[in-house]
């Protein structure tokens, strides 16, 4: 009879508890970063039934996207979808992780993602890398063209309707980028571009941890991990789904910003509210500080004065939206990390 027993790897756990440390004491060199007197300061003057509806809706918006997730990986894995519902609440836990990592690493909401939470799903579902990797990367698919579609209709809500030339060509730009957006990605999976290169630096990049694979082994993952893609951006349900939930997602950013604002007792315009959800993601792109740190704070700051707020409310706003989307997920991600952890290095094993 089949029986499950805890049994303690030592050198699993000393490795984990060591990364943790290291995790832990990044993350806390970065807070340190933050002007927590600042921070304070400012919420004693805001409406904090509203600053609490704010941190509300951040934490339902990884709701949605752990939807999201769920469905790119019900698309892609061939573990039991069955497995993957009862296991929604590890998958919260996992991305909520991922965020941690994100803020950790240079590049907002992409550093530290999708390799974190691929790695996670390995050892808590035992998701192949490659099926993890394509649900991790394919629910993302959509996102830069919501991005530069929010950018170019704040631009045209900001600009376009006093210039009826620079309206159009706001509307040919958009029409002319989107298309390849939507297509691109998909051509780029379905040819199968660069597979043996990709290969060759995996071979190359585990060679460094004196890993390397037969190179063949390599290639079939990679392809596997192409088809898993092209698979569920191609499946026109699924795809719409991610799409939809993609666009939920980027909607309760605009919607919490707006709350904050309210907190604060100022009313933005919604073109306002549009650029400062797509400008300070793209700034934040550049792998400068770890999570955007500096570079999202300057971008929403500039974005606030340059489209007419008060420059102590821009303060202000950026102060909380931070506080909510860089500090309170690090603290909350770091604390859900370590428990994932130790989940990882006292798993239990199957014995007969």
């Amino acid at each position: 009879m089949n029986e499950y027993k805890p049994k303690i790897n030592l050198r699993k756990s000393f490795l984990f508890i060591a990364l943790i440390i290291v995790l832990m004491a990044l993350a806390g060199w970065l807070l340190g970063r933050e002007n927590f007197y600042q921070m304070f300061e400012v919420l004693r003057g805001t409406r904090h039934s509203f600053v609490g509806l704010a941190i509300g809706i951040y934490f339902f918006s990884v709701v949605i996207w752990t939807i999201r997730w769920h469905i790119a990986l019900s698309s892609s894995v061939t573990n039991s979808i069955r497995k993957l519902r009862e296991s929604f609440a590890t998958l919260y836990m996992i991305i909520c992780s991922g965020i941690f990592l994100n803020n950790i690493t240079p590049m907002a909401r992409v550093g530290g993602d999708p390799f974190g939470r691929v790695y996670l799903l390995r050892k808590l579902e035992n998701v192949e890398y490659s099926s993890g990797m394509a649900a991790s990367i394919g629910e993302h698919v959509f996102a830069p063209l919501f991005v530069v579609s929010f950018l170019m209709a704040g631009l045209f809500l900001q600009f376009g309707k006093d210039s009826l030339r620079l309206g159009y060509a706001l509307i040919a730009v958009w029409a002319l980028v989107t298309p390849g957006m939507v297509f691109l990605p998909r051509l780029f999976f379905q040819k199968r571009v660069g597979v043996s290169r990709i290969s060759g630096i995996i071979n190359h990049v585990l060679g460094w941890f004196q890993r390397r694979l037969n190179l063949q082994e390599i290639i079939a993952a990679v392809q596997i991990f192409y088809s898993s893609v092209y698979a569920m951006i191609d499946r026109r349900g699924k795809g719409l789904w991610i799409g939809g939930l993609t666009l939920l997602i980027w909607a309760l950013d605009i919607c919490r910003l707006y709350i904050v604002f309210l907190a604060l007792g100022y009313h933005p315009n919604l073109a306002m509210l549009l650029f400062a959800s797509s400008v300070p993601v793209i700034v934040g792109l550049i792998p400068f500080l770890p999570g955007g740190l500096l570079l999202v704070e300057g971008s929403l700051v500039s974005v606030l004065t340059f489209s007419g707020v008060p420059l102590n409310v821009a303060m202000a706003v950026t102060v909380i939206e931070r506080g909510i989307s860089y500090v309170l997920s690090s603290i909350v991600g770091a604390g859900i990390f370590s428990y994932l952890g130790f989940r990882i290095a006292v798993k239990p094993e199957m014995r007969n």
